[in-house]
């Protein structure tokens, strides 16, 4: 299941036409939208969450434009590969950012929609800091702490 649909993509790169006889076709593109997906849910189920996602809804549309980004990105490189813009930048290097951006944020997990649990396995990012504001963490046999909070000298 893609995230995203021709019309989605059309829309970023509308002054260029994804028609049946345009390179890529409609066919390709469609194609190119499916792993661009599949690329999604790879990242998502390696940060240990359930494949595709359905729900939350906001998260649902932050996923079809993110597959959109890639998918355009991935369009226009075919389109044009040897285009380059302002600075000699390739011409899809505005949707390839934030396509990269995105996958990015789901492997650091800072796109986690608050409550949404993957399962047993999701560690989210922490420091000990924020993993113990008011006590101490039990290490076990890995470190003995040198002070302790409850110390007294």
């Amino acid at each position: 299941m893609s995230y995203a649909t021709i019309t989605d993509v059309q829309d970023l790169i509308a002054q260029f036409p994804i028609t049946t006889t345009s390179k890529p076709n409609t066919t390709q593109v469609t194609a190119i939208i499916a792993d661009t997906s599949n690329e999604i849910d790879v990242r998502l189920s390696g940060a240990g969450f359930a494949v595709p996602v359905t729900t939350p809804g906001f998260f649902l549309a932050w996923l079809k434009r993110l597959n959109a980004y890639g998918a355009a990105a991935a369009v226009l490189k075919s389109m044009f590969p040897d285009a380059v813009g302002p600075g000699d930048t390739p011409a899809y290097a505005f949707w390839e950012e934030r396509y990269q951006a995105g996958l990015k944020a789901i492997t650091d997990g800072t796109v986690s929609p608050e409550g949404w649990a993957a399962g047993a396995n999701q560690v989210m990012p922490s420091t000990y800091f924020t993993r113990n504001p008011d006590a101490e963490e039990v290490l076990g046999d890995i470190a003995e702490p040198m002070f302790s909070i409850g110390r007294t000298f």
